[in-house]
């Protein structure tokens, strides 16, 4: 696996082999590749996909043949390489130059938040994140290959699995010391099962005659210099975006001002297809006058040209909505008129910049956010609760409709009127009911059915009417009225 960093050790061992070689292999091991049922449903045809190992005694040189998906297996989280090359226990992915069998080193894409171990050159094996390799003590024969199982723990997706290998360790041909530097291992891989059957299995091994070369110290130092150049380069373009956003921000144009912007303020036509055709033609003008494949913010073709274009456009449509029946011959002619004005006025529109003073218009907005209230959305108090008509008491604690909220109002608020004392003034009773009644609504206020200063005022109506006849109440019913608003709780 790569690691986030490799020492200057490392770099300068690498002078050992700095220059180009030739690589030669002459043994070509074929693996057939099983699949899960739920990837098999996206390869592309039946064809049958194999992992190929080139093999010499220094280096193994790996592709896939047949199908063109790229497998990652469960096993390992590491068939991801379209062609690699293992040398001196790291291992490279590849491509050849078709015409010179020369290996190059992919370069991958550079983005933000690029994972570091992606920027190193090598990987210091085919199979990252194996933890241990232990044998299972067992022995199988498989397409002819007698070979010993091995039990394989490894990391894939954060998640810890356990897979088998089956190795020929008498074989002359020793492909796990590549595949798998770090196990000491030696033979020839048969098998890796990932449970369920998905994996690879040998399928057969013939003579092969394949040169390339690969000049490493090279290819290391081109790699390195290109990821900082990319890097660089991604750095540069965002600091360029940045720029020319903040730019943007602060020289605004009067283009919303543009006829071919507000083209629906010419949509005046009574008659809905006028419109409608009006302004599917006046949209493509609108693409067409602003078009601006570099995202620089300025129109890619000049005015004029894009205006007259738009035009000469405009009446070819007019002519084949006519002529395809889509507009009558009054229609046309709204439409046509319609247009020589938009057009007229879209001719005399000057795209400009919009000079603003921005400092004096931050002081402005400040200004007014520091002079604003809450209050300002509500109307002066005015003094009307003394003509507030009570002779018809409505009450929010009555309305079906919100006896949820009966639990935040005292007890004596349900069923109010049934506890209201029998005076000898008929007027007091109502009184006191209203009274009583305005203060529980108060305290559903929640439910939206109270008008607040409504309510209010029809309380202060009831207490100055109580007030102004509480002299002239009997004994009888002054006692009544203080023992009921005594038991209210």
């Amino acid at each position: 696996m790569k690691t986030l960093f490799y020492s200057i050790l490392t770099l300068c061992s690498l002078t050992a082999f700095g220059q180009e070689k030739t690589f030669s292999f002459d043994k070509k091991i074929s693996y057939k590749i099983s699949m899960p049922d739920e990837i098999q449903g996206y390869l592309t045809g039946e064809e049958e996909m194999f992992f190929i190992n080139y093999l010499s005694k220094e280096a193994i040189l790996g592709t896939f043949e047949g199908n063109n998906y790229i497998y990652q297996t469960d096993v390992t989280n590491s068939f991801n390489h379209e062609s690699f090359l293992t040398l001196n226990n790291r291992l490279y992915n590849v491509f050849a130059n078709s015409l010179e069998n020369d290996l190059k080193i992919k370069i991958p894409y550079y983005y933000e938040g690029i994972d570091e171990k992606n920027l190193l050159p090598y990987d210091d094996e085919f199979f990252p994140e194996v933890l241990s390799i232990k044998s299972m003590n067992s022995t199988q024969t498989i397409n002819g290959y007698k070979c010993n199982d091995y039990e394989i723990e490894s990391k894939a997706f954060e998640e810890v699995k356990k897979s088998t290998i089956c190795i020929d360790e008498k074989n002359q041909l020793d492909n796990m010391s590549h595949l798998f530097p770090k196990s000491k291992l030696k033979g020839l891989l048969v098998r890796i099962d990932a449970g369920d059957f998905v994996g690879f299995t040998i399928d057969k091994v013939s003579n092969a005659n394949v040169k390339v070369k690969f000049d490493e110290k090279k290819e290391i130092e081109n790699f390195t210099n290109v990821i900082a150049k990319k890097k660089q380069e991604y750095d540069n373009l965002m600091a360029s975006v940045d720029t020319t956003y903040a730019t943007e921000a602060y020289t605004p144009d009067n283009r919303y001002e543009d006829p071919i912007i507000n083209y629906y303020t010419y949509q005046t036509s009574d008659n809905s297809n006028v419109n409608n055709l009006f302004g599917t033609i006046a949209s493509l003008n609108y693409s067409l006058v602003y078009t601006d494949n570099d995202y620089d913010g300025n129109p890619d073709i000049d005015r004029p040209r894009a205006l007259s274009t738009a035009e000469a456009s405009t009446s070819q449509l007019v002519k084949q909505f006519k002529k395809n029946k889509l507009a009558n011959k009054g229609e046309v002619k709204e439409l046509n008129n319609l247009f020589k004005t938009y057009f007229d006025d879209a001719k005399k529109f000057k795209l400009a910049e919009v000079t603003t003073d921005y400092e004096a218009a931050a002081v402005a907005v400040d200004s007014a956010v520091a002079d604003y209230s809450m209050a300002d959305y509500y109307d002066p108090y005015s003094s009307v609760y003394k003509t507030t008509d009570i002779s018809k008491i409505d009450l929010a604690i009555d309305n079906p409709n919100v006896q949820d909220f009966m639990k935040v109002a005292p007890e004596h608020c349900k069923d109010l009127k049934t506890k209201i004392p029998t005076f000898l003034d008929k007027e007091l009773g109502n009184l006191v009911y209203n009274y009583a009644g305005q203060v529980c609504d108060l305290y559903i206020y929640q439910s939206g059915s109270v008008g607040l200063s409504e309510t209010i005022d029809a309380m202060r109506k009831s207490v100055l009417e109580i007030n102004n006849k509480y002299d002239k109440l009997k004994k009888e019913d002054k006692d009544k009225l203080t023992t009921f608003l005594n038991s209210l709780d």
